[in-house]
C-alpha cells in the first residue's frame, strides 16, 4: 500500500524550519507509520527545499512543482492520496486513487484574514475541492461541526461516522527533562500570522515581571517562511520585545531542536486575541508546548483550553482582561511547586489524547480499507452542468446589459429621459390634444362618408 502525502508547507527535515501544517502532514505519516503502513511518502513544494539551508537531508524527489502537481502524482503512482489542506486541490485533476482531505483549520477564515475578500468565489473552490475528496478528517470537534455544511453541499451524507477527528498530534516518547527548568522563565515561540495577536498578554506579563523585579522572557519568533505576512505586526512587536531588560529573543527553530530548549524554561505563554479563526484552531504551538513539560497559559475560548483547565496542565485566561492576566503571572511566580506539578500534569495530557499512535486510527481504518466515495463524479458532473447553466444564464444577462446600454445611448431615449420626469406637467395638453385630434379625425371620416355617397364628375 503506498500513501502519498502531500502539504503546501516545510516539512520539519532536521535543520528545516517548519509550520503548523507542515507538523500537520507529517504526524499524520508518523501515525500510519506506527500504525504498520510502511510505505508512506510526505512531500512539499520545491521552493522550500531551494531556500532550506541543509537541502542534502531533503529528498528532491519528495519536492514538487504546483504547476506540475498532475505530473508528479502520476510519477509516483499512489494507492492512497492525502491532501493536507483542501488550497492544493486546484491544480489537481481527479486522481484515480481514493482522495482524503485534511482539514486541519479554517482555511478559509485563514485567507480572509491573509486579505482575501472574495469569500464567495473562495467557498466555491472549497467545495470544487471536496468533491474530489472521497473521505476527509478535520483537526477538532469545533471544527467538525464548522465543516459539515461544506461537506454535505459537497455530496456526503451526514452520517454518524463522516468527517471523524484527528487532532494534531506528537511522538509518544515524551520529553523528560534531565535537569532542574528556571521556573520564573516565560517562553513564547512560533511565528506571526495575520490572525494571531498575542502582544497585550505579553505587555503585561513584563509589567508584572518589572514590578515583582523577577523573572524573563524568551522569545522564538520569526515570520512565515514566505515573508512576513503578519501585515508589519511582527515587527512591531518584536521593536517593543527587543527594548526590553527582561527579553531574549531568538530566530525561530527548527523542530528537532525545540524540546531541548524548551525543556530549560517554566511556563508557556500562549494568549492570542479572539477572532473566528482562533476560536476553530486546533493550535500546533500548544500541543509542542505540554508535550515538552512547559504549562500553559492558554486563552480560555478554545476546545483546547477545556483541557488544560481539566487536567489543571495550565492556567487559563480571558486575553480581555488585563486584572486576570496579572493575577495569573504573580501566582505563578508565587507559586513555583505547583509549576511543577503542572508541567507533569501536561505531559500526561498528552500522553492521554495527542500522540499520533493513539489518534491515527480513522485515518489508518480508511487506508486499510480504502474506497471511492459513491456517485462522486455524478455529483460533480451534476454540479458541474448547474454551473454551465448559471455560465449561459451570466452571458444572456451580460448581452442584455449591452443592448440597454445601446438603446440608452438613442437620442429619442436621451430625449425621453430629459423631459420624462415633467411629464405630469404635459399631461393634460397631451389628453386634450389627443382629444381635439379624436373629433378631427371623427369629422374627417363622417364627411368623407357623406361625399362617398354622391357621384363624382366624369363618372357613371
Amino acid at each position: 500500500m503506498k500513501i502519498l502525502i502531500l502539504t503546501t508547507e516545510p516539512l520539519p527535515y532536521p535543520g528545516q524550519v517548519s509550520t503548523g501544517a507542515g507538523l500537520r502532514a507529517w504526524q499524520l505519516a508518523e501515525g500510519l507509520k506506527s500504525n504498520g503502513f510502511k510505505d508512506v511518502t510526505v512531500a512539499m513544494p520545491l521552493n522550500f527545499r531551494e531556500k532550506a539551508s541543509a537541502k542534502e537531508v531533503i529528498p528532491e524527489e519528495n519536492c514538487f512543482s504546483r504547476h506540475k502537481l498532475n505530473a508528479f502524482v502520476r510519477n509516483k503512482n499512489p494507492d492512497i492520496l492525502i491532501i493536507q489542506h483542501w488550497g492544493l486541490l486546484k491544480e489537481l485533476d481527479y486522481p484515480e486513487c481514493p482522495l482524503v482531505i485534511d482539514l486541519a483549520g479554517p482555511h478559509l477564515l485563514e485567507r480572509y484574514y491573509w486579505g482575501e475578500k472574495n469569500l464567495i468565489e473562495t467557498t466555491e473552490e472549497k467545495l470544487s475541492a471536496l468533491r474530489k475528496a472521497d473521505f476527509v478528517i478535520c483537526g477538532s470537534c469545533r471544527q467538525r461541526y464548522y465543516f459539515l455544511p461544506f461537506l454535505i453541499k459537497a455530496g456526503f451524507e451526514p452520517t454518524a461516522d463522516v468527517l471523524p477527528v484527528l487532532p494534531f498530534s506528537v511522538s509518544p516518547d515524551i520529553p523528560e527533562p534531565t535537569f532542574e527548568r528556571k521556573l520564573d522563565a516565560f517562553i513564547y515561540g512560533g511565528m506571526l500570522l495575520p490572525w494571531q495577536d498575542p502582544a497585550k498578554p505579553l505587555l503585561w506579563l513584563l509589567d508584572v515581571l518589572d514590578e515583582k523585579n523577577r523573572g524573563e522572557l524568551h522569545f522564538y519568533g520569526g515570520p512565515h517562511p514566505l515573508g512576513d505576512v503578519s501585515g508589519g505586526k511582527f515587527l512591531a512587536l518584536l521593536d517593543l520585545l527587543e527594548n526590553h531588560p527582561r527579553v531574549t529573543t531568538y530566530s525561530l527553530l527548527p523542530f528537532d531542536e525545540l524540546k531541548n530548549v524548551f525543556s530549560k524554561f517554566g511556563i508557556a505563554v500562549d494568549v492570542m486575541a479572539r477572532n473566528l479563526e482562533r476560536e476553530l484552531a486546533s493550535t500546533t504551538r500548544t500541543i509542542v508546548y505540554l508535550w515538552c513539560g512547559l504549562p500553559v497559559i492558554h486563552h480560555n475560548y478554545t476546545e483546547l483550553a477545556e483541557f488544560i483547565d481539566y487536567y489543571q496542565a495550565g492556567w487559563v485566561v480571558d486575553p480581555n482582561s488585563e486584572k486576570e492576566m496579572k493575577d495569573c503571572i504573580t501566582y505563578i511566580l508565587d507559586h513555583p511547586e505547583e509549576v511543577r506539578q503542572r508541567g507533569r500534569n501536561a505531559r500526561q495530557l498528552v500522553r492521554d489524547h495527542f500522540t499520533w499512535d493513539k489518534t491515527i486510527e480513522p485515518l489508518a481504518k480508511f487506508c486499510r480499507q480504502p474506497y471511492i466515495r459513491k456517485n462522486k463524479e455524478q455529483i460533480a458532473l451534476k454540479t458541474e452542468t448547474a454551473h454551465l447553466q448559471l455560465r449561459r444564464l451570466q452571458k444572456n444577462y451580460e448581452k442584455c446589459q449591452r443592448e440597454l446600454a445601446t438603446l440608452k445611448g438613442k437620442k429619442i431615449f436621451k430625449l425621453y429621459s430629459r423631459f420624462g420626469s415633467f411629464s405630469f406637467i404635459f399631461a393634460p395638453f397631451v389628453f386634450l390634444s389627443g382629444y381635439v385630434l379624436s373629433v378631427f379625425m371623427a369629422l374627417v371620416f363622417l364627411i368623407n362618408d357623406i361625399l362617398s355617397r354622391f357621384p363624382r364628375k366624369g363618372k357613371r
